[in-house]
């Protein structure tokens, strides 16, 4: 029993370990905190046209960076009402402050009833239903 509590202890000491001094290295989804960004659904007059002209959806996603630290492994995850992978964004660095714009922009469909996840090293994920 002395040795299972041990084998315990020093597992528990090493991930509090890589928590604090190589969040990259968590796994993408767990962490004590959500993903610390700001998500903004905008409309563009280029969205408009693009929309009136292809029939695709014109919409752009801005995400933002709201922490004063990087974000590690960033994945954003579009899925569809039966949630399906629509389209997937990956980035092994978000800089502090940084955006990304996600949508007609970068030939992504967004129609309502979409759902959007995002995830990151040490950080758990979050929805959002567009």
């Amino acid at each position: 029993m002395r040795i299972l509590t041990s084998f315990i202890g020093f597992v528990l000491a090493i991930v509090i370990t890589i928590f604090i001094f190589a969040p990259e290295r968590l796994p993408v989804g767990y962490g004590f905190q959500p993903v610390p960004v700001e998500l903004v659904v905008s409309d563009s007059l280029a969205g408009e046209l693009v929309q009136k002209i292809t029939g695709n959806s014109g919409k752009n996603l801005v995400l933002k960076n709201i922490s004063t630290t990087p974000i590690n492994n960033l994945t954003v995850t579009l899925r569809d009402a039966k949630h399906n992978i629509k389209h997937q964004y990956v980035a092994p660095l978000m800089p502090a402050a940084n955006e990304v714009t996600l949508g007609w922009v970068k030939n992504w469909s967004i129609e309502s009833g979409d759902e959007l996840e995002v995830m990151a090293s040490a950080y758990y994920k979050v929805f959002w239903a567009l």
